[in-house]
């Protein structure tokens, strides 16, 4: 009996080695085969190299080392990559379940990006389609993004951009994206120099790919129905010196195709006087603004409308300017902009209480003219409100408004028999002291508490 043991434990060791050869040419053979359908989903005109392969856990992805593709001008490299599930039939073509990459390096002529981890997860690739087969193009699609450490750099712009973790819901076309990205830093190199940073950006219900179309080919961004959300926390924007600082932006819009209604905060608000229009802030005993706004509206686009519920701008140790109105259609960044000047004003009821400003104005005029405060305020009310004039007329209510700022706001409205520019209504009380019937033709009147 003894003697039969070597020859069985020979056959069994043979057996093992037979089948782990078999295993490992099984195993071979479908790393080879998970290979070549990874570069069909590439396409015919992406070449795609590495130093190393070899598959992953029970052979459901391939591993690979100092991986390369290149496509046109553009190239993609890692350090190490995985990827799993890759589909190249039937309605999943150009399908890759999950994709890994370790120092991952994207560049073309616009620009690069570096990140040293990157997760996709539902990724659809792009392709031209195909006119006689009757096969519409593709655009990119991602189910799930999920990015740590990026930089990188954008040429027409000659920016650095960092974040330390950026992820992406939802990214295609006409879909209903979300993207969370934290600590942002964006440096640009050309005049004027400006460095912008964030600590928290996010954005859910926005169309990220036609975003990003937009910005690349200048095409309108086309809002998709439903509700929008934006959040930003602890915003900077510096030059030499300070500009801007916002400690919480939030804005919530609901979007159809007959209006949209949005309701937008700025918590925590400062502005330098480098920022244009505000070097006058050191003249009337300011470093810089700090302040809140408020802005509630309802873009009405079959009227073709910008109805303003409320726009609040607070400044604790300046006053309080509120304004509700209709204006032509007009965007809500055009509002906070220069671009202001140009809407038109249908209608529009404005308020302003003070809370230390007026005083300051008035002294720094009176000091340019070598007068008392109580003597130019004199000067005012005997040049804006002579004898003999009407009381109620917008002068005379402005004068009296300016000898006594703390009783209450000055309240104004505007009712134009047509609309016109925001602009040509600064126009028209600028002329007041000497055209006082333009106030009657631009439905204008003042009213001082």
């Amino acid at each position: 009996m003894k003697k039969h043991v070597p020859f069985t434990v020979a056959g069994i060791a043979a057996l093992a080695c037979v089948g782990w050869l078999a295993a490992r040419h099984a195993e071979h053979v479908m790393l080879e085969k998970s290979i070549d359908s990874f570069r069909q989903t590439l396409g015919p005109d992406t070449s795609f190299t590495y130093k190393k392969a070899w598959p992953g856990l029970l052979g459901r992805s391939v591993k690979f080392t100092a991986l390369v593709f290149r496509q046109g001008q553009q190239s993609v490299t890692a350090d190490d990559a995985e990827i799993s599930k890759v589909s190249t039939t039937g309605d999943e073509a150009r399908r890759i379940g999950h994709l890994v990459f370790h120092k991952f390096q994207f560049t073309d002529t616009s620009g690069n990006l570096r990140l040293d981890d990157l997760s996709l997860d539902g990724v659809t690739l792009p392709s031209k389609g195909d006119e006689k087969q009757g096969t519409p193009p593709q655009a990119l699609e991602i189910k799930h993004v999920d990015a740590r450490k990026l930089h990188g750099f954008i040429a027409s712009m000659q920016s650095d951009f960092t974040a330390s973790s950026l992820k992406v819901d939802d990214y295609g076309n006409d879909e209903a994206s979300h993207l969370d990205a934290k600590d942002l830093r964006l440096a640009t190199s050309v005049a004027p120099q400006r460095q912008i940073t964030a600590s928290a950006i996010l954005l859910d219900g926005m169309d990220l790919a036609g975003l990003y179309k937009s910005y690349t080919t200048n095409a309108p961004y086309k809002p998709l129905d439903g509700v929008r959300d934006i959040q930003v926390d602890a915003l900077s924007i510096e030059g030499t010196s300070p500009l801007l600082r916002v400690a919480r932006l939030t804005s919530h819009a609901t979007h159809t195709e007959a209006l949209e209604k949005e309701v937008s905060a700025v918590q925590g608000l400062e502005l330098w006087p480098a920022v244009p229009n505000l070097s006058f802030l050191p003249a009337l005993g300011y470093d810089h603004f700090r302040g809140a706004l408020v802005l509630n509206l309802t873009h009405d686009y079959k009227a073709g409308k910008l109805h303003i519920d409320t726009f609040s701008l607070e400044a604790p140790d300046m006053g309080r300017l509120t304004l509700d109105g209709d204006f032509s259609e007009a965007s809500t960044l055009a509002m906070l902009s220069a671009s202001a000047a140009d809407m038109q004003v249908i209608s529009m009821n404005l308020s302003y209480r003070d809370r230390g400003l007026v005083p300051k104005v008035i002294a720094n005029f009176a000091s340019t003219r070598g007068t008392t405060p109580q003597d130019y305020i004199t000067s005012l009310r005997n040049s804006m409100a002579p004898e003999g004039s009407d009381p109620k007329a917008p002068l005379p209510q402005f004068a009296s408004y300016l000898a006594n700022p703390g009783n209450g706001p000055l309240t104004m409205t505007v009712h134009p028999p047509q609309p016109v520019p925001l602009m040509a209504i600064a126009a028209t009380l600028s002329m007041l002291p000497t055209s006082p019937q333009l106030a009657q033709q631009l439905g204008l009147t003042l009213h001082a508490p």
